[in-house]
């Protein structure tokens, strides 16, 4: 069966790696909240407590992947940049398929701190190598490609490569509804993706993304990073076009 989410490859009991997996999971709760700070304060916890860990190495790595999305998320994007650079430093080369999907998920947020930078040609590489990587995996990090796939989707769009996205959203869709369920704010993201691909009027379009979003902050809570990110994209194509009346009710339904 796939995995979920990453840090279910430690397989250890002990005790020192039973209060990690407890101390990342409430880390992850807080993340999701929008309260980035408790989860910065967890994560520095979880980091101290892998050093004497059976699984150390992907502990370790996997908390600072972890605290460079909080700081994602806080929007510290340079930071966020610089510390996965180092970790994707270390992981590369790795042959263990355990490893070499945390290089995926690294690559992955590296390319959401590009997207931030403006550098959404080198964002669009990191998330193809990542999509790469976890295809040749095959199902055990299937969950992790849908994330990807939907972070590509999400940089197509944006650029209005809504062909090449409504391609790649489709296979997304399949695997979320599969694995992780049609009621997941994971799947009302893709599914949001898909709807704004359709050949429609760019009203019809721009109502469905509104509309998506409201679905999106229901499913993972009006704070979650996913939902602030989906914001600021959606705000960036109407202030690109000009659409002042969609921006102030934008800001009157999602208080940017």
């Amino acid at each position: 069966m796939p995995k979920k989410t990453i840090i279910e490859a430690i397989a250890s009991t002990d005790l020192k790696s039973r209060r990690w997996r407890s101390t990342f999971a409430t880390a992850r709760l807080a993340y999701e909240a929008g309260e980035p700070r408790q989860a910065e304060t967890l994560l520095a916890r979880a980091l101290e407590m892998t050093h004497e860990m059976p699984e150390r190495n992907f502990a370790e790595a996997s908390t600072v992947i972890g605290s460079a999305a909080v700081l994602l998320a806080q929007h510290r994007s340079r930071e966020a940049g610089a510390r996965l650079r180092k970790i994707i430093s270390k992981l590369e080369g790795n042959p263990d398929p355990l490893f070499k999907e945390l290089l995926a998920v690294a690559l992955r947020f590296n390319a959401q701190a590009l997207a931030d930078a403006n550098d959404e040609r080198e964002a669009e590489k990191e998330l193809k190598r990542s999509a790469q990587i976890l295809k040749e995996l095959g199902d055990d990090a299937i969950v992790q490609l849908a994330y990807t796939l939907s972070d590509l989707c999400g940089l197509y769009l944006v650029q209005g490569r809504l062909s090449e996205a409504e391609t790649q959203i489709t296979r997304a869709l399949r695997i979320i509804n599969r694995t992780l369920g049609p009621d997941t704010g994971e799947y009302k993201r893709a599914d949001m993706i898909y709807q704004y691909c359709l050949p429609v009027t760019d009203e019809t379009r721009t109502a469905t993304a509104f509309d998506g979003m409201r679905k999106m902050q229901y499913s993972f809570g009006g704070k979650h990073p996913n939902v602030d990110r989906a914001l600021h994209r959606y705000m960036k194509v109407l202030v690109d076009r000009g659409d002042h009346a969609r921006i102030e009710e934008a800001k009157r339904e999602f208080g940017v």
